[in-house]
């Protein structure tokens, strides 16, 4: 009964952690849509009332002011400046936030972004193996360890380990968050010269 409890209360953790970045996500799309569309409507006043694909010509130049701002955005994001300005944000404030490195560290490795940074592995938990996510080393014989839940691998634990009790396995990280929200489906393939 506890596990079903602890599954479900993951699994709702999991879905919050993974909703709430779209939503503000999606809300600040928002809002800065209807300040370009303030902008924009003064211009597209002058122009001809047109149709392109059921959107009028001002929500096309909306959208294409909000795609520069992006690709700008872009631009000085890759400054030194802004590197050390959102180096700062996330040590001081966004590390706060629970499962925040992690989920940036995944969706920089999913995107391309960045190398691989957290090697996978196989922790012993209890009597059995579970992949994980190897953060750093503690010492010679010691290491941090994210053990993700499945079906939703942005919630887990943090189990600090004996080098006895970790395996490393030639798989990416892409590769065991598919296996775990598969409920470890395909695990045959990627672990047969393992185990």
């Amino acid at each position: 009964m506890k596990s079903i409890l602890r599954i479900i209360k993951t699994t709702f953790i999991g879905g919050i952690l993974f909703l709430v970045p779209i939503a503000v996500l999606l809300i600040l799309i928002e809002k800065v849509y209807h300040i370009v569309q303030k902008i924009t409507l003064p211009l597209s006043s002058h122009l001809p009332k047109v149709k392109i694909l059921g959107l009028a010509l001002q929500e096309i130049i909306g959208l294409l002011i909000i795609i520069v701002i992006c690709f700008l955005a872009g631009i000085i994001a890759k400054t030194k400046a802004a590197k050390n300005l959102i180096s700062k944000l996330e040590d001081s404030i966004l590390s706060l936030i629970p499962g925040y490195s992690f989920m940036k560290g995944i969706n920089e490795k999913l995107l391309g972004i960045q190398n691989e940074n957290l090697k996978v592995i196989l922790a012993r938990v209890d009597d059995g193996w579970q992949f994980a996510f190897l953060i750093e080393q503690i010492n010679e014989d010691h290491f941090t360890v994210f053990v993700p839940d499945a079906p939703n691998p942005m919630s887990g634990g943090v189990y600090f380990m004996e080098k006895e009790r970790i395996k490393e396995v030639p798989i990416s990280q892409k590769e065991a968050m598919a296996c775990i929200r598969k409920l470890g489906f395909g695990s045959s393939n990627l672990l047969k010269d393992v185990l």
